[in-house]
């Protein structure tokens, strides 16, 4: 009875860490985190008037615990004073109210910090600006049906990769109807490819981009010199954002040789 006993204590003091350990193994690591998808006053937008709140739309639900304040949001105007008050969580929305400021016209900085459901922080920061020059609607319109296509020229210079030879181009076609993203992409010059994303990233003046380590949309890597494209599903209000500023998005493939980004591309409109 007395060794019984001994096998049965043994086998829970084993059981415990392999059980801990095989969940460490068989549990997917996190690829993708929430971002933001759209704001009110948009990202570099000009706006007649400063508005009385500001609205930022985040492409999932935030984390909310009670009694804690994970998930806030700062407005400076450009004599760095502070605006934003009784900043609000509801779904996958953050708002704030905007006071009256000395600086009513100029460029105002808005600086956000929020939490996913994953329990990722997320921080980011824009300007818009208050002056003559209206903006348009920051409102987007999410199809239910048709589609666009998009490309992206790749290359090793956008990715940060000084004198690489290498190169490609991808096309991706987002199907409202069918709530898909179907894309292939051709390379030459990569070797070792570890994964391939689509970024959230502002194209600017400078041609050289770095690609923050927040992932859009997680694209296949059998897409690469495929025959045929590769499907996806994505949510609408992502491939909303993305056919409505495609320049703010970027494709990027990572290889063992460079895993911050072998090369890269700004999307924009394709016929």
């Amino acid at each position: 009875m007395h060794n019984l006993r001994s096998r049965v204590n043994w086998s829970r003091r084993i059981a415990g860490p392999m059980a801990l350990f095989a969940t460490l193994v068989v549990a997917p690591a996190a690829v993708a985190h929430t971002v933001l998808v759209g704001s009110n006053p948009a990202v570099d937008s000009t706006v007649t008037s400063l508005p009385s709140k500001l609205t930022l739309t985040f492409a999932d639900n935030l984390l909310q615990v009670s009694g804690k304040v994970l998930n806030s949001v700062s407005v400076t105007d450009s004599m760095k004073m502070e605006i934003a008050s009784n900043a609000v969580v509801k779904g996958n929305t953050l708002t704030a109210d905007l006071k009256e400021t000395m600086a009513m016209t100029g460029a105002f900085t808005v600086n956000y910090r929020v939490v996913a459901l994953d329990g990722h922080v997320v921080t980011g920061k824009y300007v818009f600006t208050v002056g003559t020059k209206a903006a348009a609607s920051p409102t987007i319109a999410i199809p239910s049906s048709g589609s666009q296509n998009l490309v992206a020229n790749l290359s090793g210079s956008l990715a940060g990769v000084k004198n690489s030879t290498a190169s490609g181009v991808a096309h991706l076609a987002f199907n409202f109807s069918t709530k898909q993203v179907c894309y292939t992409v051709s390379e030459t010059g990569l070797s070792g490819i570890t994964a391939m994303h689509v970024h959230p990233m502002m194209q600017g003046s400078s041609m050289n981009m770095t690609v923050s380590d927040e992932v859009f949309i997680l694209l296949n890597n059998s897409a690469v010199n495929a025959t045929s494209p590769v499907c996806t599903s994505v949510k609408p209000l992502m491939m909303a954002e993305i056919v409505a500023n495609p320049s703010h998005y970027a494709v990027m493939i990572h290889t063992k040789d460079h895993p911050d980004g072998a090369v890269a591309g700004w999307l924009k409109k394709s016929n």
